[in-house]
């Protein structure tokens, strides 16, 4: 009977716990938080931390980039635990509306794009200030405060429910 009680009482508390409900959805956040968002994008930062942790560097991630007219890009696949598997992570510098910016990307895969969006807001004081569709995709821009900063945030992803779940969540920070 004491076994069977404890055993009962250890899920109750694991059920209890924020941890058993964390997800792909709520790693793909904390991920994008880390990266992007917690001090901004940093190209020198983020180009060391990749070196550091082994990252394989992408041979073309434009794509990756929120901002078209990149003086300078570096993109890598995440190896390891670091973040959720398959991450791509792309830092830019680049000129948006005759300013130099610097951003960060992360394309994640398997996560629900509603929910990341629905637990960004959550999470943030993101304000939406723009949506665009684009052929097969949606973007949407937000503006939010974080890092002690300014930031624009761009989600892009598919506009249909049924093509697979990735998301490419970028920051963009005047340089």
């Amino acid at each position: 009977m004491p076994k069977t009680y404890l055993s009962l009482t250890l899920a109750a508390a694991w059920l209890a716990s924020p941890l058993a409900h964390a997800d792909g959805v709520d790693r793909a956040l904390d991920a994008f938080h880390a990266t992007c968002l917690a001090h901004g994008p940093d190209f020198e930062r983020t180009a060391t931390l990749a070196k550091t942790r082994g990252w394989t560097p992408l041979v073309d991630g434009a794509a990756l980039a929120p901002v078209d007219a990149m003086k300078a890009f570096r993109g890598w696949q995440v190896t390891g635990d670091d973040l959720p598997a398959g991450t791509m992570v792309a830092v830019t510098r680049a000129t948006m509306d005759g300013r130099s910016v610097q951003t960060c990307s992360l394309k994640l895969f398997d996560v629900d794009r509603a929910e990341f969006e629905k637990r960004f807001f959550h999470r943030t004081d993101a304000e939406k200030i723009g949506e665009e569709r684009k052929g097969r995709q949606v973007s949407r821009l937000f503006i939010l405060i974080a890092g002690n900063r300014k930031q624009l945030v761009h989600l892009t992803s598919p506009a249909v429910r049924s093509t697979a779940n990735a998301i490419i969540a970028s920051s963009i920070v005047d340089d």
